[in-house]
């Protein structure tokens, strides 16, 4: 499991602490609808089937009072690497002895065949780390919608 600090937590934890539990437990769901809000718009820029995007799970209670937001890895298993990048590294066959895949230069369709290719790599787009980013930025606003001020 990837834990995640976002800057101003400690700030947030002080403030969050002094509410009453009933409060606490909106909150907490406030932030993470806003956290699932933004990694879902996020992780719609990546998309070529729509997977990923429909593998993003909405967030669900961890039974301590948490909320977790991820991806089913049964529908988007390439999540992890498009998240988090991966190294350049060679792709070879797993159970034939060449690569295969479609080529549609020139108007003409076809197909490309290879041994191996090289993956130059590729940074990531840590959508989640911006989501969870967003949610403490909005944390006084969310409290806000939860506890209107009394006068």
């Amino acid at each position: 499991m990837i834990e995640l600090r976002p800057e101003g937590l400690e700030r947030i934890r002080a403030d969050f602490a002094r509410l009453v539990p009933e409060t606490q437990t909106q909150v907490l769901r406030g932030l993470a609808d806003v956290a699932f809000a933004t990694a879902r718009d996020q992780v719609d820029t990546h998309t070529q089937t729509g997977a990923l995007a429909r593998s993003l799970k909405r967030p669900q209670s961890d039974g301590d009072g948490g909320w977790i937001i991820g991806h089913d890895p049964q529908m988007a298993p390439h999540a992890v690497f498009v998240h988090w990048g991966t190294r350049a590294h060679e792709i070879r066959p797993k159970d034939k002895k060449v690569l295969r895949w479609p080529s549609g230069q020139g108007g003409k369709t076809g197909f490309v065949f290879a041994r191996f290719v090289h993956h130059p790599g590729y940074a990531g787009d840590a959508w989640l780390v911006k989501a969870a980013d967003e949610a403490v930025r909005q944390f006084d606003a969310v409290v806000r919608r939860v506890q209107p001020p009394t006068s």
